[in-house]
């Protein structure tokens, strides 16, 4: 393009030299005798027209400089046709390494190894041929191989860089730390705007708890254009509060002030929160730690948190860090954090109502595992409901996990400033670390339902029968009577029992002293006060209508245990045998007229 300018400048300068000859006409005389003799006019001055004399002289120019271009061209052919030469094989070089790079990204290795041999053959110690047989060893998982050729790479300029990343790499991937910081101090030193360089020291660094190397090379990266301000602020507050949490100990003072720092920085970072209080309480300053709890709560309510505000004075009792639960919930009382922490305050002060009440919102929007957790621990501990506690449980072990301190595929129990997978700094996230399968809404309760759950049964005292350990197991498996008048009809009492059908009832155990049931419950007695059975296992038994209890009489205990009762409990009258029944009681057995069924399993 520049020399096409300088043509057209030359015409143009030209077209106007001829222009302006034209408009200013003259003669030029010249005192030339061979001119003159050549003319016929021996010993005269020679006129030539100006317009002629310059078209002469540029034309004279002009076959100057022809000549020696084809002079310079004759001279010169042998070096021309060398370049030649080497310029073609220079493209099929170049276009053989362009495939090769290609077959190498692809995975093809045999293609790569193949293109790296002919590349080489033609472009020689290029460094992207060398680069190109180094991809193609590591394709072919010849390591040492490859390391030789990056340590080759390593002696040009030119591929230095690359050199080292692929060391770097390497010796990440073998598992050598010592080698990797090595490669990459090295990389820094020799270009410290490299990205990867500058984060592998910081990584090393905050790895081996270097927190004053680490923030320094943090530093020089932000210095460097590296990474943002807003990343910058961050992950030096994380880096400040891993060194507070290494001093607090030893220093708690530091620790106090770095803590302070961080959760400058970061308000919104929970541990930075919870080391200033935590070093704020052992320095005896619990309003400072309330205070820095309670401004981090408002920015995102957390259970660690939560734990921390209420273990801020350790002389309080358990209704003073209830009110304290309170207090911390009502700065943000829709959160569900919050009435779980007063639900665990609410429990630890035996306040079931209380706690009850906290869960409710809970287990209504979106409850998790821990708020079934807690139910089951308000069971147990307000009425020791064994049933309930274990059906609380079971629907713990189904519901939406709670969230966790997670690093990637990593789940810590505490939070830590750096991933003890891949070292990097803050990759701590609070999160829930399984994703459900299916639908993502968590099983939510009506409040109908939720308030069915919180209505308990009627209470009854338990009692034992004066002949009857106390420590005797219960019944079991009941067995479901009739309601029907019992049959005249006899049968005959099969070696086999017969399985009886089974039916959940209302555990009640009698004292000396029996108090008043409901209704239903005394139903249920009056049932199972109707069992008979015959003395022995060969004579035939005969249905009669059950007695009404006298108030002499001991009460049938109205749930069944899977065992045989004693003698010595039903030897009070001659009409009693021992369980199991081989048959319900209101069965009137086989017709007189037909044959026995035949023995075998039968469902009822």
């Amino acid at each position: 393009m520049f020399r096409f300018l300088v043509f057209l400048l030359v015409v143009l300068g030209l077209a106007i030299l001829f222009a302006w000859v034209a408009d200013n006409p003259g003669t030029i005389f010249l005192q030339w005798e061979w001119l003159a003799q050549k003319m016929g006019r021996p010993g005269e001055e020679v006129g030539v027209p100006l317009t002629l004399a310059f078209s002469l002289l540029v034309g004279l120019i002009f076959l100057i400089m022809l000549g020696w271009g084809i002079l310079r061209g004759v001279i010169g052919a042998p070096t021309m046709l060398s370049k030649f030469f080497d310029n073609r094989k220079r493209e099929k070089g170049y276009k053989a390494l362009s495939q090769g790079l290609i077959a190498a990204s692809s995975g093809d290795a045999s293609t790569a190894r193949k293109l790296t041999k002919e590349s080489k053959k033609l472009l020689g110690q290029d460094p992207l041929v060398a680069l190109l047989g180094t991809q193609t060893a590591i394709l072919e998982g010849k390591r040492d191989e490859a390391r030789e050729n990056f340590k080759t790479m390593l002696e040009n300029d030119t591929t230095k860089m690359v050199a080292l990343r692929g060391l770097f790499l390497e010796a990440e991937r073998q598992g050598e730390p010592e080698a990797a910081r090595h490669y990459a101090e090295e990389a820094a030193k020799t270009a410290p705007s490299l990205p990867w360089a500058s984060n592998a020291k910081l990584r090393y660094a905050a790895s081996d708890g270097d927190w004053d190397a680490a923030i320094r090379t943090l530093d020089s990266n932000r210095s460097a254009g590296l990474i943002d301000k807003v990343a910058a602020k961050r992950q030096r507050a994380v880096l400040l509060t891993g060194k507070a949490m290494d001093k607090e100990n030893e220093n708690p003072d530091y620790a106090l002030k770095l803590s302070k720092e961080a959760h400058k920085l970061a308000r919104d970072l929970v541990p930075a929160a919870t080391t200033f209080a935590r070093v704020s309480t052992r320095l005896g300053d619990p309003k400072t730690a309330t205070k820095i709890l309670e401004a981090s709560w408002k920015e995102a309510p957390h259970p660690e948190l939560a734990e921390a505000h209420s273990a801020v004075s350790s002389g309080e009792s358990v209704q003073e860090r209830l009110e304290r639960a309170k207090n911390l919930s009502k700065l943000k009382p829709k959160d569900p954090e919050g009435n779980l922490a007063l639900a665990i305050a609410a429990i630890d002060a035996n306040e079931w109502v209380q706690a009850r009440e906290a869960l409710e919102s809970v287990l209504t929007s979106h409850p998790t595992e821990r708020a079934y957790l807690l139910m089951a621990d308000i069971e147990e501990g307000q009425h020791g409901d064994k049933g309930r506690m274990r059906d609380w449980l079971a629907r713990a072990v189904r519901a939406p996990a709670d969230p966790a301190w997670v690093a990637g595929n990593h789940v810590s129990d505490e939070w830590l400033p750096v991933s003890p997978i891949d070292g990097e700094t803050d990759a701590f996230e609070w999160k829930v670390p399984v994703q459900q399968l299916g639908d993502d809404s968590a099983p939510v309760m009506t409040l109908e339902e939720l308030k069915a759950e919180n209505i308990t049964e009627v209470e009854v005292e338990k009692v034992t029968l004066d002949d009857e350990p106390a420590d005797e197991p219960q019944i079991e498996d009941a067995i479901v009577v009739s309601d029907d008048e019992p049959s005249d009809d006899t049968q005959e009492v099969e070696d086999k029992p017969v399985k009886a059908a089974a039916a959940t009832v209302t555990t009640v155990t009698l004292d000396d002293e029996p108090e008043e049931v409901d209704s239903k419950q005394e139903e249920v007695a009056d049932k199972a006060a109707k069992l008979v059975e015959p003395q022995n296992d060969n004579q035939e038994a005969t249905k009669e209508p059950a007695k009404e209890k006298t108030p002499d009489e001991k009460p049938m205990p109205n749930k069944l245990a899977r065992k045989t009762l004693k003698k010595s409990d039903t030897a009070e009258n001659d009409n009693t045998v021992q369980f199991p029944l081989e048959r319900r009681p209101d069965d009137p057995g086989p017709h007189p007229d037909k044959e026995p069924p035949k023995k075998g399993f039968k469902l009822f």
